[in-house]
């Protein structure tokens, strides 16, 4: 299919890209059922996760180098050798940056975003990690990225019986924000690993130790987290969720 790519804005045959990464979904289907579920709607069964025409096969030669990077360095040395301390290089801020600016997109694509009060900094944010993506410009407002490592959870205070399911699972993407307009952030997650941009406001003396460093870090496990805006967008999606589930069941019913 002919069309514009998305990352290098020339015109170019498109290739099918995975907005959650390869290996990812292969895992899902590996570890659990080979269908995947929706997270809006679990309902249904799915062969793939969503798939779009956005690339060109040298932007997608360039992600997936990172991708392998991600799956041999952190993905299977956590999941698979339960890994407590994981070295990084500037690999992940590539591959974080490459995975948050695809759901980017996608929203943008979608229109998901056209009444949004933060679409002006959204669009900056695209702008500035295409070029880090595209021209290895470093962006110079838009840069503090985040990644935590979820494990499975047993017990919770929570009204929903999706906690596990949601951490452990389940793959989406969305922005966050809230009322007051003072926090704007870009998230995506694959199972146990949740990604995120704030974008405007944030505490960052409450997400050092979920902050992604530009050149080499480390991530020592378990993290903390703090933010109460993260975590309270938590709390809500799953509300939101269970009363999406109780809408479904009652439907049925009648």
């Amino acid at each position: 299919m002919k069309g514009i790519c998305e990352l290098y804005k020339t015109e170019e045959e498109l290739r099918k890209s995975h907005i959650h990464p390869k290996f990812a979904v292969a895992y899902y289907k590996k570890t659990g059922s080979r269908f995947l579920r929706n997270w809006s709607n679990p309902n249904k069964r799915l062969q793939d996760a969503e798939t779009h025409y956005l690339l060109s096969s040298k932007a997608e030669e360039e992600f997936s180098k990172r991708e392998k990077w991600f799956s041999e360095n952190i993905f299977k040395p956590y999941l698979e050798e339960n890994r407590k301390v994981l070295n990084y290089d500037e690999n992940l801020l590539y591959f974080t940056i490459s995975y948050l600016w695809r759901t980017l997109v996608v929203l943008l694509r979608n229109k998901e975003l056209d009444n949004h009060w933060g679409l002006k900094i959204i669009l900056e944010a695209e702008n500035e990690w295409r070029e880090l993506l595209s021209n290895n410009e470093y962006p110079k407002k838009h840069n503090r990225f985040y990644l935590l490592l979820t494990d499975r959870i047993k017990h919770h205070t929570l009204d929903s019986n999706y906690v596990d399911f949601y951490f452990t699972r389940v793959m989406d993407f969305t922005t966050v924000s809230n009322e007051n307009q003072t926090f704007l952030a870009v998230y995506a997650k694959f199972n146990k690993f949740i990604f995120w941009s704030v974008l405007k406001g944030g505490n960052e003396d409450q997400l050092v130790d979920v902050k992604i460093n530009p050149i080499k870090g480390k991530i020592n496990i378990p993290q903390q987290l703090e933010e109460q805006i993260i975590l309270s967008f938590f709390l809500i999606g799953l509300i939101k969720w269970k009363i999406h589930q109780n809408q479904v069941r009652n439907s049925k019913k009648r």
